[in-house]
C-alpha cells in the first residue's frame, strides 16, 4: 500500500531562480509535481524544453505574462493552464499571495495531463500517477487525506465524499491515451 505524501512534511525550497518558494511533491527523471508559493510579482524559472501546467490552488490569482502568448488571467480555482515552461514569463498577483499547483514534463520524452474532479479521480495506465486533494475530505485504506496530501494511485484506495476536490496528475512517455487528450493540461 502506498504512503500518503504529507503536504505539512514538505520542505520549502526557493525557486530555481531564487524568487519564491516552493514545495516538491514528487520529481523523477524529466518530471516535477509541486505546490508554489506566490508571495510577489515575480518571474517564474526558466525550464526551457518543459511543458509546465499550473493551476491556482488559493487566493485572488494573478496574471501571467507569457513571451510569445501575451498575458493569461489566472483567477479560477482549479483550472488547469498549460503553458511553455521556456518562455520567459512574469507572474503579477491580482490581489495578494496565491498557491498554485504546478506540473512539468520534459517536452522532448514525457507528457502529462491534469484531471481535475469531484469524489473521484480514476486512475489511467502511467509511469507516474498521483492524486493530490485540493479540498475536503478524503481518505487512503481509511487514514485521513488532508489539503495537499498526495498518494500514488495504482495500488491505492482512495475514498471520498462526493464534493471533494481532487487532482490526478500522470506523466506519460511522448503521449497521453486518446481518452484523456486535451482534458484539464
Amino acid at each position: 500500500m502506498p504512503a500518503p505524501i504529507r503536504f505539512a512534511d514538505l520542505a520549502i525550497t526557493p525557486w530555481r531562480n531564487g524568487a519564491g518558494r516552493k514545495a516538491d511533491i514528487a520529481t523523477g527523471d524529466g518530471w516535477l509535481i509541486g505546490v508554489a508559493f506566490l508571495d510577489n510579482d515575480a518571474p517564474f524559472s526558466d525550464y526551457a524544453g518543459h511543458d509546465r501546467t499550473i493551476t491556482l490552488l488559493d487566493g485572488a490569482g494573478f496574471e501571467l505574462d507569457i513571451a510569445g502568448r501575451g498575458v493569461v488571467r489566472v483567477d479560477q480555482p482549479h483550472v488547469p493552464v498549460r503553458f511553455d515552461g521556456g518562455a520567459a514569463t512574469m507572474c503579477r498577483l491580482l490581489g495578494g499571495p496565491c498557491r498554485v499547483l504546478n506540473a512539468m514534463t520534459e517536452r522532448a520524452r514525457l507528457t502529462h495531463t491534469v484531471r481535475i474532479a469531484r469524489g473521484e479521480v480514476p486512475p489511467v495506465e502511467s509511469p507516474v500517477s498521483l492524486l493530490v486533494v485540493l479540498g475536503g475530505a478524503a481518505r487512503c485504506h481509511g487514514a485521513p487525506l488532508g489539503m495537499l496530501d498526495a498518494i500514488w494511485l495504482g495500488g491505492a484506495v482512495v475514498t471520498a465524499e462526493p464534493e471533494t476536490r481532487l487532482c490526478g496528475i500522470d506523466v506519460f512517455a511522448n503521449r497521453p491515451p486518446q481518452a484523456f487528450a486535451g482534458h484539464g493540461g
